[in-house]
């Protein structure tokens, strides 16, 4: 036994056990300050003789329920005839043994996985009389791996749609103003161009170079705005409500109170893409002719709530979205957003309009960057 194992030991009353050897209890004792690592003592017949209270909340059985008791008699025969044939290995060879274990424990709903470190624990003679098991689970890791390549798939769609967005606006715009400012550079090299073309010519010019300016810049603030970074989600969202209402003939109300103190950084970018969005379907989808927009923030959290008047969504399309079955990359990208800030969103609608809603909790590790990039 190490010293650091020594120094571990705790009070017993966190554990129930029977007879443990010196050594064992000090392993027992050592395993009683790692809320999350679970740790069994059996004895050779295969039954508990200690646990620790991290493997009694993993297993989700009192700790009485376990003493002199086997694997088989506490979880069934499913379970016992993979783990058991391990203990036994490990209590007759001496050698240590490491092992996952995929199974649905009776107190679970779903199935769940573990990683299992045998260790055989000998007395003064050196004659292994007792087994140790280190329990370490790894089922959000498991359903993380899993769920990773269907994420990622959803993120490149997200991306690829994005990408898509900007080439089409450039190329609907910035481009073909482009175009026409390159035919205009050529009929001026022209030598034979008349000094009153040449004259009109270049007035054209000038004023297409201002528009590629203009919708340059458009571009890149609708992309980032730089009054998000410099006043805050409130005033970016009148800016770009501003434009909005301008381009589509839709009357949007913003009701959100000046901001007094800034959101976390993500907050604010997710904030303002989830009005994007809401804003980009009221207009394609809805035909209404007003959108309200509210933001109300406490202490705690902060919820976004952009309603339309128009004609809803069916109910079978709405169903599909509420379920996150079907809908396009747009509300996949909303709800992806929300979610990786372990916020909510939803979607209500009816034949009165749409209503989409996110609410996002304020927690302090959230805490906005300073100008040198520190926290």
């Amino acid at each position: 036994m190490t010293n650091k194992a020594a120094q571990l030991a705790c009070d017993w009353g966190q554990f129930a056990a029977s007879e443990v050897f010196s050594e064992p209890e000090q392993l027992l004792a050592a395993f009683s300050s790692t809320p999350t690592v679970g740790f069994a003592i059996f004895d050779n017949q295969l039954r508990y003789q200690a646990v620790n209270q991290a493997l009694v909340e993993i297993n989700g059985i009192p700790a009485d329920a376990h003493l002199g008791k086997t694997v088989r008699q506490v979880f069934g025969d499913a379970i016992a005839e993979r783990v058991e044939p391990a203990f036994e290995h490990v209590l007759t060879t001496g050698q240590r043994l490491q092992f996952e274990i995929t199974a649905k424990l009776p107190s679970r709903t779903e199935v769940g996985h573990w990683i299992d470190n045998c260790v055989p624990l000998r007395d003064a003679t050196g004659t292994v009389r007792q087994l140790g098991v280190v329990v370490v689970e790894v089922t959000n890791r498991k359903r993380l791996g899993q769920s990773a390549p269907s994420l990622t798939s959803r993120l490149l769609r997200i991306r690829d749609t994005e990408q898509r967005r900007v080439a089409r606006e450039l190329h609907d715009s910035v481009n073909q103003n482009h175009a026409a400012l390159k035919m205009n550079l050529g009929l001026l090299s022209r030598p034979r161009c008349k000094p009153a073309d040449r004259e009109s010519l270049l007035a054209q010019s000038v004023d297409l170079l201002e528009q590629c300016i203009s919708k340059t810049r458009t571009i890149s603030h609708l992309l980032h705005p730089p009054l998000l970074d410099e006043k805050g989600f409130a005033s970016a969202a009148r800016w770009y409500v501003k434009g909005f209402s301008q381009r589509s003939g839709i009357q949007v109300n913003v009701n959100c109170a000046p901001e007094q103190e800034r959101m976390p950084v993500r907050v604010e970018i997710v904030l303002f893409r989830i009005l994007q969005e809401a804003l980009s379907n009221a207009y394609r989808h809805a035909h209404t002719s007003v959108v309200d927009v509210y933001l109300e923030r406490k202490s705690d959290r902060v919820s976004l709530v952009v309603q339309d008047h128009g004609q809803g969504i069916p109910a079978e399309e709405l169903q599909r979205l509420q379920t996150n079955i079907g809908g396009g990359v747009g509300v996949s990208s909303m709800r992806e957003r929300i979610h990786e800030l372990r916020g909510v969103f939803e979607i209500q609608s009816d034949r009165s309009g749409t209503v989409v809603s996110a609410r996002i909790p304020l927690y302090q590790k959230l805490v906005r960057p300073s100008r040198n990039g520190k926290l």
